[in-house]
Parts: structure tokens; sequence; C-alpha cells
């Protein structure tokens, strides 16, 4: 029997039209997108039929974009009959994967993703007013032990390891101009490539304190339930236990790094046997694919996706 673990992606994932093909095929998909785009006063629908990608990669389009991308495939997912023995999201996809667990329900969802977004664009606008071009970028062939070396020898304090993606991949967040000062150390180190994402911001870094705290209270008036099933954090890469962990868990995640490979080796600990990815793109499959772990992950953002996993299990 498969023991599916439910992957939520983050931003970067974003791409114009996501989930419009779900949107098509499933009335439970629609009347998620009429809730979402009610509790964001957005017309989500209109965004992802017609934004390009430069608007989709505003944080606070983005994060919300993504979350009903997640959600949509999420629903039918389960519309097949499939369970999830465990729920674990990506930066932004970690609400997702509360939405999955019952931690949230979808209303609440969708007004925590929507505040999320707006207080994350704000401080990276503070924050690029003070200390200049800001953005995020993957570090290849280098570990988060080695990439965090060069950066103490560098004596840099713009720039964080932000993502622990896997043994070989690491992404940096800050300054542009640290990030440049710092490439040829990287490289000397190992690095075999140093790649800019589709972000907007220096996520997952002290240059998110501000909107740490204010998230962190906006949270405490949103109902949180204890997880149903097994549910993982970014912040530690281990369970979580209650609705009152999740709350602060959430805010925390803001300014700090996102433990992804200890996120993967405790579901392998924990019995997965399959992963899905469900939301739009490949990312987290592919970080499944270079971890060295036993478990493969399979994208199932698309309907012609969910649809050759139904095929699978007939």
């Amino acid at each position: 029997m498969v023991t599916y673990a439910a992957c939520y992606p983050g931003q970067g994932a974003q791409k114009p039209q996501m989930a419009l093909d779900l949107h098509a095929h499933s009335q439970r998909v629609r009347d998620l997108f009429s809730l979402a785009s009610e509790v964001c006063s957005l017309d989500l629908f209109s965004i992802l039929q017609n934004a390009d990608g430069a608007t989709l990669q505003q944080t606070e389009l983005t994060q919300v974009a993504i979350t009903l991308a997640n959600r949509s495939a999420s629903l039918v997912l389960q519309d097949l009959g499939i369970d999830f023995s465990c729920h674990a999201g990506f930066s932004l996809g970690e609400l997702s994967a509360y939405a999955g667990s019952g931690v949230l329900d979808e209303q609440s969802l969708f007004s925590v993703v929507s505040k999320r977004g707006r207080l994350m664009a704000k401080a990276s606008v503070d924050a690029e007013k003070t200390y200049g071009l800001l953005g995020m970028a993957a570090v290849i062939g280098l570990g988060f032990d080695a990439v965090q070396s060069v950066l103490s020898h560098m004596g840099s304090d713009t720039l964080f390891c932000a993502n622990d993606n896997g043994p070989k991949q690491v992404v940096l967040s800050g300054t542009a101009r640290e990030l440049e000062r710092c490439e040829d150390a990287l490289k000397k180190a190992g690095a075999r490539r140093i790649i800019p994402l589709r972000v907007s911001g220096p996520f997952h870094t002290p240059f998110m304190e501000d909107a740490v705290r204010e998230f962190s209270e906006f949270l405490e008036s949103v109902p949180c339930s204890d997880p149903q099933g097994i549910l993982y954090a970014n912040v530690t890469g281990n369970r979580v236990e209650s609705g009152a962990e999740v709350r602060k868990l959430c805010a925390m995640q803001l300014s700090s790094p996102v433990k992804w490979i200890t996120t993967m080796e405790h579901m392998v600990h924990d019995g997965v046997s399959k992963a899905l990815e469900i939301g739009p793109g490949s990312v987290l499959t592919g970080l499944w694919r270079s971890s060295g772990l036993s478990v493969d992950c399979t994208p199932a953002g698309t309907y012609d996706e969910i649809e050759k996993i139904r095929e699978a299990q007939a």
C-alpha cells in the first residue's frame, strides 16, 4: 500500500494560467476560487488568466495565487480518494500544508496568506530603501554548512542562508551587492552554479523581522486547530503537534531558514513511500530526486498530472 506525503510548493513556482485547468474540471475548485477572491478582494480567475510572469512575481499577489493553485490541486486529489499520511510545505507552501492537515479552514487560510504577502512585500520595500537591491539565489554544489562557512569567512552581514534544500543546494537571501562580493568565494569553495530566483524579496532572513512581529500579532486572532495527521514545520523540520505551535512557527518562519532536507528525512523516517508535489511546477520533485533519499516525488499540480496518478491507481 502506498503511503503518500503531500508536499506543497512555495513562491517561485508561479506561472501564468496555473490552476485554470483544475477550475475547468471541478466545481469544488470553482467554489474555492470564489471564496479566495472574496477574502482577498481580488478577481483571482481574471488575474491567473491574464497576468504575465512579471505581474505574478509581486509578493502580495504571488502568495495568494500559489496558495490557490496548491489548494485547487489538493481538492481534486481529495475527490480521487487519495489520503495523505503527512503534510509539509516549502516556505509559503507551509500554509497550504496547514489547510491540508486541518489546522486552517479555507477562509482563514486566505486571510492569513493575504496578510503574509502584504507584510513581506512591505518589509522587502523597506529593506531595499535602506540596503539597495535585494533578492535570492540558489547555490548549486555546496551544502548548508559549507555555504555558511564561506559567508562567515567573508564577514557577510547582509547575506544569509535562507533554505537548506538538500546536500548540494542552498538558497541565499539578502543584498545583491553582497551576493556579488561573495560569488567568487562560493565558487572557489565548490559551488558549480549560482542561480537567481524568481522572488521579489530577502525572505527567511533578519530583513523580515518587522513582518514577523506584526504577523505574530495578527495570528493570535486566527483560529488554529490541532493537526489531523502529521504536519511538519520549516523552522525545525520536525512535527508540529498543536495549533498554538503552528501560530508561533508560522510567524518565525518569515525570518528563519527553511529546513527542507530535514523535513524530507523525517518523512522517510515516518514511513512515507511516495511524495506528491501538490501545486504548480516540479521544484520539490527535483529536490527529492537530488536528496539521495529513497522516496520518489511526482508532480500533481495540473489536471493531466493528477489524471496520470488516477490511472496508475486503477
